[in-house]
């Protein structure tokens, strides 16, 4: 089976992206979060809205990081392992950034989300390096 091939943008970019990717979280997360608590359901009413935001953002997070990552010297499971690591780093950081906060809530639940997050976009990640070939343009 061929794999599709899609160009690389440079790292310059890419890290650009990351660091967009993590201000943005950051920023919700010590202001006013998107919604305000107007929803409290997520899609499907399964999930909190909150817990959803946490999903999706820490999945975006570590697909930037895993991007920026990508074609590095280092191994595939090391490229993985580092994006895993970092992506929940970050959103360990930003729960205790968020501690001494009146408006905002420290939450261990938030940090499991945030690693199940990293850990998706590491599945991703995985499927990507099977299917696609990003190459350097």
């Amino acid at each position: 089976m061929s794999r599709l091939r899609i160009p690389l943008l440079p790292d310059r970019l890419r890290l650009a992206g990351v660091v967009i990717v993590a201000s943005v979280i950051g920023y919700y997360s010590v202001f006013a979060p998107p919604g305000s608590g107007a929803i409290e359901m997520g899609p499907f009413g399964m999930l909190p809205y909150s817990t959803w935001l946490h999903l999706m953002a820490y999945t975006g997070l570590g697909g930037s990081i895993g991007y920026a990552l990508y074609g590095r010297s280092a191994s595939i499971a090391t490229q993985n392992v580092t994006t895993f690591l970092a992506t929940w780093g970050y959103g360990i950081a930003i729960e205790v950034v968020q501690r001494p906060l009146p408006d905002r809530t420290f939450a261990v639940v938030d940090m499991a989300v945030n690693a199940l997050g990293a850990a998706l976009a590491v599945g991703v990640w995985l499927l990507l390096h099977r299917y696609v070939d990003l190459h350097e343009v």
